[in-house]
């Protein structure tokens, strides 16, 4: 087999390259006359003998507009290198009718992200490059695949000149087991080639339909088409629709994929293969569907080196499906799969998982990207629920610049209610200061979300930037979680967000409350900032009996600390001889003893009361999970 870089130029082909209309006999020397049953079963030996399935054998000889041609191609397949991924394929001239245009295309990657297609991704057969896709129904398989197809030729400028001049840039296609109402059939689909098939449909006059079903293998209509073909292939004497139907008939060179050699299914192989080639150089493809091409690529490279953070009760391909967006019942909140992305697509630039999401996004584009751009696909994953218009924009670079706050880089989800998040990031800001702990980072991406997503955008870029007085997101976030008021107003916005309520602001030393608060403030992007202004150094300043407790431990443990190094520094007196002295002469007193003995109890019994809380806490959970 011979090896081809995925940068390799396109072979040249024999038409002409003047802007005008080409010469129809030109492409249709390239049709073949309907071949016998014995020739076409020729061509499904050459592939059977190589090692394919009779059902690719068969729907390679099926797609050929020259069974020759097709043999000899079966005898020399290439390779295409994509990374650790290898595509074995060939290339032969391919009629245009028995490529179907794909339902699981890259332009869909902003809509099916949002779940405003009404289509399910591809699956593979194992060990195969052979795709499967199933629907209940052909006929919404049809009217999902409609708006796509008129969409690619109202606004693909490409259309006109394949009309006139035909397809003069071979594509990759896959073979695609199709399974609906109306039965299976195995068809080529349009791997990298969606707009080439759709404007050469469009040149032949037929539909998706007549596609997947009604010019199917063997049938009268689809011999009928091309024995038309053929003779006006030969003639000069053809009307304008007739030459066009010539020319739109074949793919010439196609690069057909018939084996693959990679680390995951051939479906996700093929979505990742398909992204590179549509990314480096990048094509003008919106910026929600690159970002999510190059989310996906980036998760099923965390989950096939086995980095996925995996929050408790849930497993790697949960994880996985959830963030590529396979899976859309798998009951967490919105603003929990926030922070998911938040920690899984936004790690510490020195964990290894910065790494592999680097290297996913460089393998699509050639370049390494920069750290932001993780904070980037983090924050579009996170608002896939928002449709695709101008404020979205505005949305996702206010997300991008909250989490570009260190405390935030692969901060973890726990589920724990907002409540029980705020209580400990009290704990956390009495005993750790301004060091952030998990708690606080969980409660602040978790309320980013809403500040950013809720029915009045709280949280907005600076005009200015981050210069002087003009505070970014990222650095209201952190002051608003250096003090308690600024916390419990974090708390509040998480709940009134996830309660569909506007944003309400916290009076001085209220408790968050899952209600509406009478007399209570809507809170504003100006008052929010404010907040954080006063947030600044503030630390605690209204005391509940968990603020105390969390000090008194702070205290019990600097004296713990205290009393240790005190110890260590009997032992640490010497003799003449320079033997310790408390080794010589030893030390006895029953207070002390009885002291240390009390302490010790003490915090075994604090110890056994915190076992049974967490167990109260998990069967409380286990109730409402329950109900």
């Amino acid at each position: 087999m011979s090896h081809v870089p995925t940068s390799a130029a396109e072979p040249p082909l024999p038409f002409s390259t003047e802007s005008d209309t080409v010469d129809h006999r030109l492409i249709g020397a390239r049709l073949r006359p309907p071949a016998s049953q014995a020739v076409i079963d020729k061509s499904v030996a050459a592939g059977v003998a190589i090692g394919l399935s009779p059902e690719m054998a068969e729907v390679l000889a099926a797609a050929a507009a020259d069974q020759q041609q097709l043999r000899r191609a079966l005898r020399s397949p290439k390779i295409q290198r994509f990374g650790s991924e290898e595509f074995t394929y060939i290339e032969f001239d391919v009629v245009t009718w028995r490529i179907l245009p794909s339902p699981d295309n890259i332009r869909f990657e902003d809509e099916r992200a949002r779940g405003t297609i009404p289509m399910p991704r591809f699956g593979a057969v194992e060990g195969e490059a052979l795709l499967t896709f199933e629907m209940d129904s052909a006929d919404k398989m049809i009217d999902a695949m409609a708006p796509r197809i008129t969409d690619m030729v109202n606004n693909n400028p490409h259309i006109g000149s394949i009309l006139d001049r035909g397809i003069e840039t071979p594509g990759w296609l896959s073979a695609v087991r199709l399974t609906t109402d109306l039965g299976t059939v195995t068809r080529l689909e349009s791997t990298d080639a969606f707009g080439r098939t759709v404007a050469s449909h469009q040149g032949l006059g037929i539909t998706f339909k007549d596609a997947a079903w009604n010019l199917r293998p063997g049938s009268r209509r689809a011999s009928l088409l091309l024995r038309d073909l053929v003779e006006w292939a030969g003639s000069d004497i053809v009307t304008d629709d007739q030459a066009r139907m010539v020319r739109c008939s074949i793919m010439p060179n196609a690069r057909v994929i018939i084996g693959y050699s990679a680390p995951r299914g051939f479906d996700r192989a093929r979505r990742r293969f398909v992204a590179h080639l549509h990314m480096a150089p990048p094509m003008t493809f919106s910026i929600a569907t690159t970002l999510n091409a190059k989310a996906n690529a980036a998760v099923d490279n965390l989950y096939e080196r086995g980095l996925l953070i995996i929050p408790s009760g849930m497993t790697a391909e949960s994880v996985r499906d959830i963030l590529d967006g396979t899976d859309r019942k798998h009951g967490l909140l919105p603003d929990q799969v926030a922070v998911l992305a938040c920690g899984t697509l936004n790690p510490h630039p020195n964990k290894r998982q910065a790494r592999a999401v680097n290297d996913a996004i460089a393998d699509l584009t050639g370049a390494k990207p920069k750290l932001e751009e993780r904070t980037q696909l983090a924050a579009e994953v996170a608002l896939r629920g928002f449709p695709a218009d101008k404020r979205l924009t505005a949305l996702r670079s206010a997300l991008d610049r909250a989490w570009r706050w260190s405390v935030l880089r692969g901060v973890e989800l726990t589920c724990g209610h907002p409540l029980d998040l705020l209580a400990e990031a009290l704990r956390e800001l009495v005993q750790a200061g301004d060091a952030a702990g998990p708690a606080t980072a969980e409660l602040a991406a978790l309320a980013s979300y809403h500040l950013v997503g809720g029915r009045t955008q709280l949280l907005t870029r600076s005009e200015f930037g981050g210069r002087g007085s003009n505070a970014e997101p990222q650095q209201i976030m952190r002051q608003l979680t250096k003090s308690d008021v600024g916390l419990r107003q974090l708390c509040q916005v998480v709940l009134d967000g996830r309660a569909g309520r506007d944003p309400q602001e916290l009076a001085d030393g209220t408790m968050p409350q899952d209600t509406l608060i009478p007399a209570a403030e809507i809170l504003t992007p100006g008052r929010l900032r404010e907040l954080a202004d006063l947030s600044e150094g503030e630390g605690i300043t209204h005391e509940t009996p968990e603020d105390r407790f969390a000090a008194a431990l702070k205290d019990f443990q600097e004296r713990i600390d205290d009393l240790l190094s005190a110890a260590q520094r009997v032992g640490n007196v010497t003799g003449e001889d320079g033997v310790a002295l408390v080794d010589t002469l030893g030390f006895s007193n029953s207070n002390v003893r009885d002291t240390l003995v009390e302490i010790t109890d003490l915090v075994s019994e604090w110890r056994g009361a915190r076992r049974r809380a967490d167990r109260m806490r998990a069967d409380l959970d286990e109730i409402s999970d329950a109900r």
